[in-house]
């Protein structure tokens, strides 16, 4: 009698681990397939799987049940490392930051050769706006050298504090990993960019987009770089790109643009972008009132010249160049010298005789002097 009561024990575990084995295929066969929720109500037939359904869960975008499985999982296995590794990532995402954190430094203590784990726990710290994040990042690089996520976050740190030499070389390891890798080449154009290196930074922003990069500030840095190193049919290829691309309500954009075309002598086409520039911008339109008036005088067409600088003044009474170009431009228009005397006395009366252009409005005050008197003997 014992000895078939042990038989028919010895059956049925048979038989229910077959039914667990197969409720695990036959999950397993859903997931491949993408039919989540069936996947889910077979692994459900199963205790052991909700590891499995966990993960389902996650994929269909469930967070709440994913974390509960997650957290049913390590409560029947504590010591499951790669349950807990996706608790905590899942965690991370969904802004818990104290348990996750928690999670993490338990991997951490348990692995302490496994650079992921220390920069989770930056990640979370991040998240969370805490510059502590850097020495988890700099824990994970210590353990590993070729770890490229933490080399590009300290790398990331010390292109912003402008610590570029030591920035480099992290930049230079990230690159001998993957040549094409577009986080370290941006972060490459960027330190050329701050260091005024013009040259190199169009050459890397260049690497960008062949690799189909785009965005709004590869664009204006390489527009910008273009206009340092003399090539303004590039620069505005750049910001045309920026205008038609991103926004065409950006003043900033059409001064740089009107300023581009302005060095090429397409004067027509630079004053039509620093009028929509003035527009966009009000109230605050100086510097494109003052290119507008570089222009008019370009053109020779003083009324305008003299207008243009009048907008600059109204806008910045305190504006030294603009008051001095004002008297050199009626300088240039009007005929009758006294008119023009009184735009220098002018200058000098506001600005005193030690002021930027005094000089300048001093010799020209006495030669104006000179041949009224000549003229009226």
């Amino acid at each position: 009698m014992n000895k078939i009561l042990a038989v028919l024990f010895i059956l049925l575990g048979m038989k229910a681990s077959s039914q667990n084995d197969g409720a695990l295929a036959i999950g397993d066969s859903l997931y491949a397939l993408g039919n989540y929720q069936k996947a889910i109500k077979s692994y459900q037939k199963n205790k052991n799987l909700n590891f499995k359904i966990a993960k389902t869960y996650e994929t269909i975008g469930d967070y709440d049940q994913a974390l509960s499985y997650y957290h049913k999982t390590l409560l029947l296995n504590p010591n499951a490392q790669i349950a807990k590794y996706n608790y905590g990532r899942l965690l991370l995402e969904t802004t818990g930051y104290a348990k996750a954190d928690s999670v993490f430094r338990e991997l951490e203590k348990t692995n302490p050769t496994n650079p992921n784990f220390p920069y989770y726990l930056g990640l979370v710290k991040e998240a969370q706006n805490d510059s502590l994040a850097i020495e988890d990042y700099t824990r994970a690089f210590t353990i590993d050298s070729n770890y490229v996520n933490a080399a590009y976050k300290l790398a990331k740190d010390l292109v912003k504090k402008r610590q570029f030499n030591k920035a480099s070389m992290l930049i230079e390891k990230g690159l001998s990993l993957n040549a094409k890798s577009i986080r370290f080449l941006n972060l490459k154009a960027l330190s050329f960019f701050y260091t005024e290196n013009y040259h190199e930074s169009v050459t890397t922003y260049q690497q960008l987009i062949d690799l189909r990069v785009s965005n709004v500030q590869l664009h204006e840095n390489l527009g910008e770089s273009f206009s340092k190193t003399m090539r303004f049919e590039k620069a505005i290829e750049q910001y045309t790109v920026l205008i038609n691309k991103y926004s065409d309500k950006n003043p900033t954009w059409h001064y740089r643009l009107a300023n581009a075309y302005m060095a090429l002598r397409y004067l027509d086409k630079a004053k039509r972008h620093l009028e929509i520039a003035l527009v966009l911008k009000r109230p605050s339109v100086e510097a494109e009132y003052n290119s507008l008036a570089l222009i008019y005088g370009r053109e020779k067409d003083y009324k305008s010249q003299m207008e243009a600088l009048k907008k600059v003044i109204r806008e910045n009474p305190k504006n030294q160049q603009a008051h001095y170009f004002l008297a050199t431009t009626a300088d240039n228009y009007f005929k009758d010298k006294k008119v023009v005397l009184t735009y220098y006395e002018k200058y000098l009366k506001q600005f005193g005789t030690n002021a930027r252009f005094s000089e300048l409005v001093k010799q020209r005050i006495k030669d104006l002097k000179v041949g009224l008197h000549f003229s009226e003997d």
